[in-house]
């Protein structure tokens, strides 16, 4: 009787979990994936004779699988008992966690690169014709600038060398397009400006590169204040990187989230895809992660300090942006940014007509000079 209980039970869970599987609302992103979760596909004859449409299906089960995080964090725990080196294809190298990248690549999109120089040269031809200041900002991404920190068994970049940087850097250089390569300013001290269980850079990583881009344009472009009467504090909460999160938060580390006051607070009004919002460029609800700097991202913000005096700013790019945002405006009278990864409503070109900045400040992290996609695809 007993066997038949167990055998009984064990076939009602195989049962449950695909009925409860496909009854549930499905997610759209998988937080501590951090990724886009994949879609039931649509029903076509054709897909099923050609053999695409069931390992579809087969994709959308695992990924909305009844009680799918519970078990995903038993298999972290059951990892991280084990010791594995790489969990969740996450490299942990004592205090830091970093990307896993498998086999290296031994080449990087030619076409690609020269897509984005392109785009970039004539980017820069309408901003030179239409008296518009424009800078490229290069960061390194979180892995990049710890690569030391891979154990030598392990591939330290998704590319067997670093051709494309410095490729990519070279095309900027032939084409005469302004820039800033932020790795000769954060790579002083990579432990002070990075986050240990994030793939961006920290507060401190920020406010360096606002100083830098302010150095640049008032050497370059015009006038404008540079903030220095800030202090940089450590939240009092746990900080959940972006690498951790992978990690279902099981990893232990003392990573900081940060944050500033100004001695002198600036008013300001702000506007988030048109309607009107709190001013302020910290989210209180999300002190824990680091969509706190700005709320995340956002297809279009507008910033405005009322000092007509001051110049106007246009910063386009990803996450990257946002915790460099929350300095920028401080610097100018009206600052907008832009995420083209949501943003829809115009092209670049449509919006610089509108718009008229003085400055256009395009930051993009060092892995992501070639995707051809959101902000890499501006026309």
């Amino acid at each position: 009787m007993k066997h038949f209980v167990k055998i009984a039970s064990f076939c009602g869970i195989l049962f449950l979990i695909p009925v409860l599987t496909l009854v549930k609302t499905p997610a759209s992103t998988s937080f501590y994936e951090n990724r886009t979760l994949a879609v039931f596909p649509p029903f076509s004859m054709q897909q099923v004779l050609d053999g695409k449409y069931f390992p579809q299906v087969e994709t959308y089960v695992n990924d909305h699988l009844a009680g799918r995080d519970r078990l995903l964090k038993l298999n972290t725990l059951k990892e991280f008992g084990l010791h594995a080196p790489v969990i969740n294809n996450t490299v942990i190298s004592g205090d830091i966690l970093l990307p896993y990248y498998g086999t290296a690549l031994d080449h990087y999109d030619v076409e690609a690169m020269a897509q984005e120089l392109d785009m970039l040269q004539a980017l820069d031809h309408y901003c030179k014709q239409h008296d518009i200041d424009f800078l490229y900002v290069s960061i390194p991404e979180q892995s990049s600038a710890f690569r030391d920190r891979y154990p030598a068994y392990l591939n330290d970049s998704r590319y067997q060398d670093d051709s494309l940087r410095v490729d990519f850097m070279a095309g900027l250089v032939g084409r005469g397009i302004d820039h800033l390569d932020m790795a000769q300013y954060l790579s002083a001290d990579y432990k002070q400006f990075y986050s240990k269980t994030d793939h961006h850079y920290n507060l401190y990583g920020a406010y360096e590169t606002y100083l830098r881009v302010m150095e640049y344009i008032n050497e370059n472009y015009c006038t404008a204040p540079v903030t220095t009467d800030l202090a940089i504090t450590p939240l009092d909460t746990t900080f959940l990187g972006s690498r951790n999160r992978k990690l279902f938060g099981l990893f232990q580390s003392e990573d900081c989230q940060y944050t500033y006051k100004l001695t002198e607070p600036i008013p300001f009004t702000r506007y988030d895809n048109g309607s009107s919002v709190p001013a302020t460029v910290f989210s209180e609800s999300q002190k824990n992660m680091y969509r706190y700097y700005m709320g995340g991202d956002v297809a279009e913000s507008i910033i405005r300090t009322n000092r007509t005096e001051l110049t106007n700013v246009l910063v386009i790019g990803d996450s990257f942006t946002n915790a460099l945002e929350t300095i920028l405006y401080t610097s100018f009278d009206e600052m907008r940014s832009l995420d083209f990864r949501y943003y829809t409503e115009k092209n670049i070109y449509e919006y610089l007509a509108d718009y008229k900045p003085d400055v256009l400040v395009y930051v993009r992290d060092d892995l992501s000079y070639i995707v051809t996609t959101g902000n890499g695809d501006l026309g």
